[in-house]
């Protein structure tokens, strides 16, 4: 049976052939991630060149690059690679490359021209990290002042419409419809908010007891997911099996969670926003929705990013019911009242308006520019949050009073952690060096 992305092939790639920037709209399960990519192999292979595939999250960018070279019955690491923190899988036959957005961006700023490169595809980038949104506008300043036959497409499974007009209205916008089964929302608020956790454990039960097939449970954080997986792998082990997902956990753990059931098994996965797009759960019809997410928040006084519990927005709600129609028709139990959900805004903000930008703007001076606005971003961060993380920066010794990278920020940059945590680790060296040396 074909995908529902199968039947926009031609204008797609029609649409590339004619553009340098693409912008694609398919929801979940249309095969934007899992068949699209393929299209391009053989023309890269007989033009001995390259693909490169975001993903924003590493168990997505192992498990689309699996599924990918299973299609073309190779193992990973043949035509299709993969590259994540601290894992790799890669040969001189690689062609299409799936990498998370930190490794792309490592990539153009060693090799600016990216050599033999000629498609970046852009997976679900309505999530709109700091880092896809770095990687994009260094990805699009190479296209403009390097590399002019580099194609760049954006996928993306929901639209921010205002985001389109202020910033892409010049962009091809090609969608596909996709296909999905009747989703029937039940809204189960508790009678206290405070009761929320215990009333979602009541909600799973009853479907434990009444329901059928499979369920996935969002939940905003990773306390909360093992809160209620003690609570329910106590009670209920041998009736369904448990699976725990979150960022922080293991990736042989978190691929636990997105196999198939057993044969004749039930399973209930207990996930954050991670399982919110990208990672497909085999069986899934039923879906629990907290409402609820935890994101990072930087606090100005304490100079550190924070994890803070918010309402999910509306897009983000959509996308968790979709989850429950991929094969059949499913259900969605939204632990808040439609009256709640009414009230909610249809995105959420992005990580460029709200986040630490002392990473980004040492990137964006490693890249040679010395302000934001230099670069073509989709989206320009607050120029006194920008201002501020600059002097930072310059306080730090990480870049001159012209904004470029001192010796010490150079050192830096080459670490794999906060430019902040870089500089005390430097600077810890070099104390430690100057104090062991004879007077």
């Amino acid at each position: 049976m074909s995908l529902p992305i199968e039947e926009i092939k031609s204008e797609l790639i029609n649409s590339l052939t004619s553009n340098d920037l693409v912008l694609l709209s398919a929801p979940p399960g249309s095969g934007k991630s899992t068949c699209l990519p393929l299209w391009f192999i053989n023309k890269a292979k007989v033009e001995k060149s390259k693909i490169i595939m975001l993903q924003p999250r590493r168990v997505a960018a192992k498990s689309v690059a699996n599924y990918l070279a299973y299609q073309l019955g190779e193992d990973v690491g043949q035509t299709i690679g993969y590259s994540v923190k601290n894992d790799s899988k890669l040969s001189r036959q690689t062609v299409l490359h799936v990498v998370t957005e930190g490794i792309l961006t490592l990539m153009l700023q060693d090799d600016p021209e990216l050599s033999s490169v000629n498609l970046i595809i852009f997976d679900e980038f309505h999530e709109r990290s700091l880092q896809s949104d770095l990687a994009f506008a260094l990805a699009r300043d190479c296209q403009q002042g390097f590399r002019e036959d580099i194609t760049l497409l954006l996928m993306s499974a929901t639209l921010d419409k205002e985001l389109i007009d202020s910033h892409l209205s010049n962009v091809p916008l090609i969608e596909s419809k996709g296909r999905s089964f009747p989703i029937d929302i039940v809204y189960s608020p508790p009678n206290q908010f405070s009761l929320w956790r215990q009333h979602m454990v009541n909600s799973i039960a009853n479907w434990i007891k009444e329901g059928q097939g499979s369920a996935l449970a969002f939940l905003p954080g990773s306390a909360d997911i093992r809160a209620i997986y003690d609570d329910l792998q106590g009670k209920y082990e041998y009736q369904i099996d448990i699976y725990p997902m979150y960022g922080d956990l293991p990736l042989k753990e978190q691929q636990k969670a997105i196999s198939p059931a057993k044969p004749a098994a039930r399973k209930l996965v207990l996930a954050t926003n991670i399982a919110e797009t990208s990672i497909t759960i085999e069986g899934v019809t039923t879906v629990f929705d907290s409402g609820l997410e935890k994101v990072a928040s930087f606090n100005k006084s304490r100079l550190v990013n924070q994890l803070q519990q918010r309402q999910i927005c509306k897009a983000s709600a959509i996308q968790r019911a979709g989850r429950a129609g991929r094969t059949e028709p499913g259900q969605c139990i939204r632990i808040y009242s439609e009256e709640d959900f009414s009230r909610r805004p249809l995105q959420s903000g992005t990580d460029i308006k709200q986040s630490d930008l002392i990473p980004l703007v040492t990137q964006v001076a490693r890249w040679g520019t010395t302000e934001c606005r230099q670069l073509p971003f989709v989206e320009l961060p607050e120029p006194t949050s920008e201002t501020h993380a600059w002097q930072t920066l310059s306080e730090l010794k990480i870049v001159n009073d012209r904004r470029q990278l001192t010796p010490h920020g150079k050192q830096v940059v080459a670490l794999p952690c906060h430019p902040r945590f870089g500089h005390m680790l430097i600077s810890a060296i070099e104390i430690a060096q100057n104090e062991s040396r004879p007077d």
